[in-house]
């Protein structure tokens, strides 16, 4: 459990559909970020003219008419039937729906433009770019490349930016959003939610080392006794993008006075060691121990709940004890001005409010909820 509740939240499966997607980077408020938040400018494509041609085809990569190229024209002679410009912009995160009356029941494309500068702190590094989420399906492009496309309103994704694409001054970043219901995706034709759209959560430039820690999960032993609360086995894995330059993973519990190397022999390195004493994570006393994960080249530091969960018949059982369960179901949007939810304060506003309900757990409709 890497995020401190004050209720058990349980995420409803949300279906995601990467393309040209690279693995996802976990832990984002841990790393070097540069955020691409704020103003971005934006076009409204109700026959979706940018993206597809005469055929209903999507338009070729190099196509001078399609909005993801620049929509300075060449010469005289450059036909651009597109522009973005500030008196057109929307806020990013957010719906759309929410930011001006003629969005409020837009369903479909609409473009999203932003330039930007960056210049890595290493030369060696990696860049990817990261987004919290768009709803529905998102097409990326960047200076006229086309990084990769997503479906899933509710699911964070990234990119990694090749050396060949990123430019120092100038990059020219657009999005397609498309948030058209369709029988068979989420939300379907038929639904009992409102379809926001846009890019509703943050989005940012992600900086790390040539060989970094992509992803990592550490937990309690399933069925490990925790009756005495001393020497409780702990197991998990840290996920590495390159092994071959690792020699040893080490993590650390400073309040434990832990500190642990692993040897790296593949891309994913097992972890297993006993906790001297915990305190448990609960509801009533939500305990997190600043945890600290090192390779030669690469450290996260995050802060992690040790808990157990588990059904045993017909009750749940959490530390080992059953627990009565009182819930309602979150929408993810704040009802008082019709709009998504999307910060920390959102999500403190929402389980506040469930709190205030005498609920113990939530059904929030995502797979991931913002770090709070």
């Amino acid at each position: 459990m890497r995020s401190k509740y004050l209720i058990v939240a349980i995420a409803t499966c949300i279906s995601t559909i990467a393309f040209g997607q690279t693995a996802l980077i976990t832990d984002i408020g841990a790393r070097k970020i540069s955020s691409l938040n704020g103003k971005w400018q934006y076009i409204i494509d109700p026959y979706g003219t940018g993206f597809y041609d005469y055929r209903f085809q999507e338009r070729k990569e190099n196509d001078r008419e399609a909005y993801w190229t620049t929509d300075v024209p060449v010469d005289k002679t450059d036909r651009k039937e597109h522009q973005f410009n500030d008196k057109y912009t929307l806020q990013v995160p957010g719906d759309w729906n929410s930011q001006a009356e003629k969005f409020l029941y837009y369903e479909g494309i609409v473009w999203y433009k932003r330039s930007f500068d960056f210049t890595k702190s290493n030369p060696a590094n990696k860049v990817y770019l990261y987004f919290g989420a768009v709803n529905y399906e998102a097409d990326v492009y960047l200076n006229g490349k086309k990084l990769g496309k997503h479906k899933g309103g509710f699911t964070p994704f990234n990119f990694e930016v090749p050396d060949s694409v990123l430019k120092s001054a100038g990059n020219y970043l657009v999005v397609k959003v498309d948030n058209t219901r369709h029988k068979d995706e989420v939300p379907t034709v038929n639904t009992d939610w409102w379809n926001y759209g846009g890019i509703t959560r943050d989005v940012q430039l992600v900086e790390v080392p040539a060989a970094f820690i992509q992803d990592y999960s550490l937990h309690i032993k399933k069925g490990a006794g925790l009756k005495a609360l001393k020497n409780i086995p702990v197991e998990g894995w840290v996920q590495l993008n390159e092994w071959q330059s690792a020699k040893e993973v080490v993590v650390e519990i400073p309040e434990l006075k832990i500190k642990k190397a692993f040897p790296v022999t593949g891309d994913k390195v097992a972890i297993q060691f006993n906790l001297p004493a915990v305190q448990l994570w609960s509801p009533q006393t939500p305990k997190l121990y600043n945890v600290v994960i090192n390779t030669s080249t690469d450290r996260i530091d995050d802060k992690i709940g040790f808990r157990t969960i588990e059904v045993v018949g017909k009750q749940v059982l959490l530390n080992g004890k059953p627990l009565f369960m009182r819930g309602i179901c979150i929408h993810e949007e704040i009802s008082q001005q019709m709009r998504r939810a999307y910060s920390k304060q959102d999500a403190l506003q929402l389980l506040g409010e469930a709190k205030e309900l005498g609920c113990n757990m939530v059904r929030w409709r995502i797979t991931r909820i913002m770090r709070i």
